[in-house]
């Protein structure tokens, strides 16, 4: 097993060396079989390492929950931008502990990393399980601003390197950042991310389980 979830020391150059061989595991092709049930991932912090850790299953079809689950945890590193993967995916595979989904949604990059791994294929490696990374925001890489309206996408490229899409969620809205986590084609987790959005900007499985976890955050405040 990759130490991913427990890193040797606080070296950088070690950390990427991991998220490089993660990169080199992950599978860009589609690998699912039936397409019945989602699965959104979210932490939230409270205050210094502790951190609520949520998922919310949902029916692909019509999008209704399924079954939730949060957990209170400890971030045992650091937050450092392009290393996520190391202070969050333990909390992930904790609160995933007994969930069956057939594809798992993170709230954070995939290959559209500077090392081509950012948490969802991380996630996606360790479970090997069908992954995608959807975000508000991206970490590199130049895209075309995509057409004003719902469903509108381009590709977003890194010295050439297709890693991911700007989607258009909702008409007038801004683009999320989609990209492929792991067993997953890009074409698959652009349809996937669009077809469990709603009324919001992101999709209805993040959106469940962000809420989840910022409930179990105010809660403990």
């Amino acid at each position: 097993m990759l130490p991913i979830l427990t890193p040797p020391r606080l070296d950088l150059n070690e950390l990427a060396q991991v998220q490089m061989q993660v990169a080199k595991s992950v599978v860009q092709s589609d690998c699912l079989g039936k397409l019945e049930s989602i699965a959104g991932c979210d932490i939230s912090s409270v205050e210094g390492d502790m951190a609520y850790a949520a998922c919310a299953v949902l029916s692909y079809g019509d999008l209704e929950l399924l079954k939730k689950k949060i957990i209170r945890i400890k971030l045992k590193f650091p937050y450092i931008p392009t290393f996520l993967a190391f202070r969050e995916l333990e909390g992930l595979l904790r609160v995933l502990r007994g969930i069956e989904a057939d594809v798992y949604m993170v709230g954070a990059h995939g290959v559209a990393h500077p090392r081509r791994a950012g948490l969802a294929s991380h996630l996606g490696v360790t479970l090997d399980r069908p992954t995608l990374g959807v975000a508000k925001s991206k970490l590199l890489g130049d895209s075309k601003e995509p057409a004003n309206k719902r469903g509108s996408c381009s590709l977003l490229k890194d010295g050439g390197e297709t890693i991911g899409a700007a989607v258009r969620t909702r008409t007038d809205g801004k683009p999320i950042y989609v990209s492929v986590g792991h067993k997953l084609t890009l074409k698959t987790a652009i349809r996937i991310a669009l077809e469990t959005t709603r009324d919001h900007l992101l999709p209805e499985p993040l959106m469940m389980a962000h809420e989840l976890a910022t409930n179990g955050m105010r809660e403990k405040i």
